[in-house]
């Protein structure tokens, strides 16, 4: 599989192109692109079945390896592809090691190994210490090296579009110092994922971009221009824009996961001539109890067409699963549908267009639900 720039190689944000995929010759996928975040290969609530019913497109499923411990001696003893065991043979797979959409826990560490379900020394946030930054470099390079004489001396990976991991934390200084010993063995890497901003889960939706932004920029700056650069986490689609205009070509779909995890259906208008009244809305709220519409109007995904928003309230109410798999199915589509904009935005260069028009319906969301709470402690208080 190969990465190809379609735009100005310097240009951000940029359109970009994976092809020449080994036995899917007539498939191309362009980027921007999100990875279908799945656990153990399928979406959360859904199955392959109805992910088919969400899109025809070709599709990246994102598989951590942590989910798929429990078929460990299984997939030992079956000899054939990854997306064949999970049951979607015509799908790409993108293997992780841990799961974006948990928050990764404090545990024990063994030398020269890597845990999958605890942080590992590699895992940074905001507020590592330089120590442990430090020690995260020296540790990731290392084990880049070592995946590196796996995959030279591996047949079945031939093939593989590998991808190198940067680390680092918030530290310029050791960023540069990590991205110039993975660039000596550039000639073995298709793309960099920029590691070791957070720790996984929902935590990620509420870093503060200005903390995110000069790093991103940092490591952008100094990778070569022709391949491709990926993060992962529960970035908010107004966190993904400002990174695409970063340069960044990869995100995935965790945050559909925790939005439906809280009863939120994402409906922030994605072209200027659709009308919305929030940026998300949670349906387990009793005002939409009697509200016999759509989560968003004009949606063509499967929820909208057929199920209201009462009826979704009912649901979740009565804590029947349905509700959750509609939401999630909705989220996704809503998704999906996002990154086509995005990508129509880079070839018209407004992008600037839909970053201000999801950012103003996000500050007033924000302030819908501080009105809100506001609202709910006066009448606590009154009674």
């Amino acid at each position: 599989m190969k990465f190809v720039v379609k735009t100005h190689l310097h240009r951000s944000p940029r359109l970009g192109e994976l092809n020449q995929i080994p036995g899917k010759p007539d498939i191309s996928l362009e980027t921007p692109l999100v990875l279908l975040h799945t656990q153990c290969g399928l979406v959360p609530h859904i199955t392959h079945w109805v992910l088919k019913r969400i899109t025809q497109a070709p599709q990246i499923l994102q598989i951590p390896i942590v989910s798929m411990h429990y078929h460990q001696d299984a997939i030992e003893y079956y000899n054939g592809r990854l997306s064949e065991f999970i049951g979607s043979k015509e799908s790409l797979t993108y293997i992780t090691l841990h799961d974006p959409a948990n928050l990764m826990q404090q545990g024990h560490h063994i030398k020269d190994k890597v845990p999958v379900f605890t942080k590992r020394d590699g895992d940074t946030n905001v507020g590592s210490p330089n120590k442990r930054v430090l020690k995260a470099v020296d540790n990731t390079v290392a084990f880049v090296e070592q995946c590196i004489e796996k995959f030279k001396n591996s047949e079945a990976l031939k093939n593989a579009f590998v991808i190198a991991p940067i680390a680092g934390g918030y530290s310029l200084k050791s960023r540069k110092k990590c991205i110039d010993r993975l660039l000596k063995h550039d000639e073995h890497f298709q793309g960099y994922l920029i590691d070791g901003l957070h720790n996984n889960g929902a935590e990620v939706e509420f870093i503060p971009m200005h903390e995110v932004k000069p790093i991103i920029e940092h490591i952008v700056e100094q990778l070569p221009p022709h391949k491709l650069r990926a993060v992962q986490g529960c970035w908010s689609p107004l966190h993904i824009i400002k990174l695409v205009n970063c340069g960044i070509d990869i995100f995935d779909t965790s945050y559909c996961k925790i939005v439906t995890e809280r009863s939120a259906a994402l409906v922030f208008s994605i072209d200027n001539n659709e009308i919305s009244e929030a940026y998300e809305i949670n349906l387990h709220q009793n005002k939409y109890a009697e509200q016999f519409q759509p989560l968003l109007k004009h949606c063509e995904c499967i929820t909208c067409k057929s199920y209201t928003r009462g009826y979704i309230h009912h649901l979740l109410t009565v804590r029947e699963l349905l509700g959750n798999v509609l939401i999630m199915i909705h989220n996704v589509h809503h998704m999906l549908r996002f990154f086509e904009k995005i990508r129509e935005c880079i070839k018209n260069d407004n992008v600037s267009e839909l970053e201000k028009r999801i950012e103003d319906q996000f500050k007033l969301s924000k302030c819908g639900e501080f009105s809100s709470l506001q609202s709910d402690r006066s009448s606590t208080s009154v009674e």
